[in-house]
């Protein structure tokens, strides 16, 4: 199957772009409406008063925070989720989030990316704008060393020094608290010691106390509150019971409010703020690992392409092209959506015999040329995962000198549970081929298997030729709507 422009840019282009219709990523479902709480459903979930976008927005600020610039460790990388058992990470959102995230992760798409991929979505279906989003992060093997997020009794000391630790000043660092608190609220239930028990009430059953008044919008409200001295106040870290726990509070006052008051008078311009800011902290990564250019919405892009052998065995082309109209997900500086339009096709090999390309054209849209091959191909309808076993077949043409079938191999990569983190590790194994039969004419099949522990996610079955990716095909991905 192909992928453009990879297999990692087009899953997490999908995630981004298809949130809505029948071919929707289903990632944008756990926030939407932006009040909802993805981990209980029906009433249960609305008396819960927790908000899944804002805790997506506090996992990733989570991960973020043990950041060590100078070093360079930390940063977005999902050790977080080995960090759950910490003081400094308390309350539910970061299992609830891993759980939903969970079934996205596969060869392509690593935890650390859907951490970074979840703010960007929170954010702008939620009132705010598009933080471009690049992907290429790589998941942590084990726990960040480094302690030091930030808590309700730290001081303001302790707090800016972790800031300063993680390459953000002190106005970077109130600012980006402001952005981070615009949704959500603290609870009871998790923190005792900010809002009190009475709190907790049937209709409230986690003693929810809403940052602002608008705890599922991200909008400018929580400044404005708190400079007026209306609504929230600017929420219960500043304005607790316990003054210890008033951390925002002691955070906006280490400068004199200089920076809030900055932020109360910029109107639109806190949304630009929040996405600089945002974009610093989820762009903030180990040394050594290479974020790749922002994802764009592709305005033409083949879905599913492949090659596969129908079942009165003819050799066929076909996939889907989606066509964006404005955008199926609002563009930056936008609030209009609209709905992608597949339009599907199928045509004979015999028309495209050694076609190394094939070129989109459509009304509106400006012609785009897409790389395929034909050489071999995993076969699709004939590679499965079930019970425990990978079942794979590969054709490849037998007339073609300058091909050599014996340098081609199989490799599966397979999402599984790891112990002390919801995130899954990666199992690879390469599958031994065998020659079979083929009903096709100067095609030839080979096959094989291999077992496999229990997926959490798409299983990805890659055909190489020497070392280098000829095809890739994603198998079982189940809930996650690849």
């Amino acid at each position: 199957m192909f992928y453009y422009p990879s297999p990692a840019a087009s899953a997490l282009e999908h995630i981004l772009v298809d949130n809505w219709g029948a071919y929707a990523s289903n990632f944008s479902s756990a926030i939407t409406p932006c009040d909802n709480y993805v981990t209980e459903v029906g009433l249960p979930a609305i008396n819960s008063r927790r908000t899944t976008a804002a805790q997506w927005l506090r996992v990733a600020f989570h991960d973020f925070a043990t950041a060590d610039i100078a070093a360079g460790t930390g940063g977005l990388d999902a050790s977080i989720g080995f960090e759950t058992e910490r003081e400094e990470n308390s309350g539910t959102a970061f299992n609830d989030s891993f759980t939903f995230w969970q079934p996205f992760v596969n060869a392509f798409v690593p935890m650390a990316d859907l951490l970074a991929v979840g703010t960007v979505m929170s954010v702008h279906l939620c009132g705010g704008k598009y933080i471009p989003y690049q992907h290429g992060r790589v998941d942590a093997t084990e726990a960040d060393p480094k302690t030091g997020v930030p808590e309700p009794s730290t001081s303001v000391e302790e707090t800016l020094a972790q800031f300063e630790q993680a390459g953000f000043n002190q106005s970077d660092a109130i600012a980006l608290t402001a952005c981070g608190h615009t949704m959500g609220s603290v609870h009871a239930g998790g923190f005792p010691e900010v809002v009190e028990q009475y709190h907790i009430t049937p209709n409230n059953t986690n003693g929810a106390v809403d940052l602002d008044s608008t705890r599922a919008v991200f909008d400018s409200a929580v400044v404005h509150e708190y400079i007026d001295n209306t609504g929230a106040r600017g929420g219960p870290l500043v304005t607790s019971f316990n003054e210890t726990s008033r951390s925002d509070l002691r955070l906006y006052e280490s400068d004199s409010n200089k920076t809030m008051l900055e932020l109360y008078a910029q109107g639109d311009g806190f949304q630009d703020t929040c996405v600089s800011l945002l974009s610093r902290m989820l762009n903030t990564v180990p040394s050594g690992v290479q974020l790749q250019p922002a994802i764009a919405p592709a305005l033409l892009k083949p879905i599913n392409v492949t090659w596969d052998v129908t079942s009165d065995n003819q050799l066929v082309l076909s996939g889907k092209i989606r066509g964006l109209g404005i955008s199926a997900f609002k563009l930056a500086g936008s609030q209009t959506n609209a709905t992608a339009q597949y339009s599907p096709f199928s045509i004979p090999s015999g028309s495209l015999s050694g076609a190394l390309s094939f070129t989109v054209a459509a009304t509106g849209f400006e012609a785009q040329t897409f790389q395929i091959q034909d050489k071999a191909f995993i076969v699709p309808s004939l590679t499965s995962v079930a019970d425990g076993k990978v079942s794979v077949t590969v054709a490849a043409r037998t007339n073609q000198p300058d091909f050599d079938i014996s340098q081609v191999s199989v490799r599966v990569a397979i999402p599984i549970a790891q112990p002390l983190t919801l995130a899954p590790k990666i199992a690879r194994t390469d599958v031994q081929l065998e020659e079979g039969q083929s009903p096709l004419t100067d095609i030839g099949y080979w096959t094989g298997s291999t077992t496999i522990e229990n997926p959490t996610g798409a299983v990805s079955v890659t055909l190489l030729s020497g070392e280098d990716v000829i095809d890739t095909l994603l198998l079982g991905a189940g809930v996650a709507g690849w």
